[in-house]
């Protein structure tokens, strides 16, 4: 699984949109970003609604997929399993975590045995579109996905989580840890132990 990230809107601008709620005078404390201030002290999420972030994700399964894109506050582009092709390569199987080799065994004899099925549909005449219904659930796949921060900070709360899948849980990290480059004032250290503790 990779992740990189596309684009980002400037943190110290979250600071400045919310100068407009407040007496400026009285936050700005010397002219330092305040940010941090309004995020964590005010707690004025809404700010968050003025910066964006893109990133691009790679070698997930379309059953992470499917969870991923239940955040109503993000914004996605996904891969068509309609018209790319599972046998030209496009694909792989993405292995759970944690299982054992037995299982490990029976999951890849199953992704084989789709992958040649899907090779046959494909050559009898079968549209892509059709073929793929005999794809497995963890094929894997690439998305974009953008929103603003406060959208991110949902996904996030909810994905970091100890209850969280684990193949999702470990996508929610890699893109906080790439998103925290960009973002050091929102995304702390204090509130990503917030959420990886967090067990709803």
């Amino acid at each position: 699984m990779t992740v990189e990230v596309i684009m980002t809107t400037p943190e110290h601008l979250i600071g400045e949109m919310a100068k407009i709620c407040y007496a400026t005078k009285q936050l700005e404390d010397g002219g330092k970003d305040i940010t941090s201030t309004i995020v964590h002290d005010y707690k004025h999420l809404a700010s968050l609604r003025f910066a964006y972030a893109t990133v691009t994700l790679e070698g997930i399964s379309v059953a992470c997929q499917n969870q991923i894109v239940r955040s109503s506050h993000l914004s996605f582009m996904v891969q068509s399993k309609r018209y790319v092709s599972a046998d030209k390569g496009e694909f792989q199987f993405i292995m759970p975590e944690n299982i054992s080799s037995s299982h490990q065994w029976v999951l890849k004899e199953n992704w084989d045995n789709s992958i040649a099925l899907y090779q046959s549909l494909l050559a009898t005449g079968m549209k892509k579109e059709d073929a793929r219904a005999i794809l497995p659930a963890n094929t894997s796949t690439k998305m974009n996905i953008s929103g603003n921060l406060q959208g991110w900070l949902s996904f996030f709360k909810l994905r970091l989580s100890s209850k969280a899948q684990t193949e999702i849980r470990n996508v929610a990290k890699e893109i906080w840890n790439q998103l925290a480059l960009h973002f050091p004032l929102v995304l702390t250290d204090n509130l990503y132990k917030e959420y990886t503790e967090c067990k709803h």
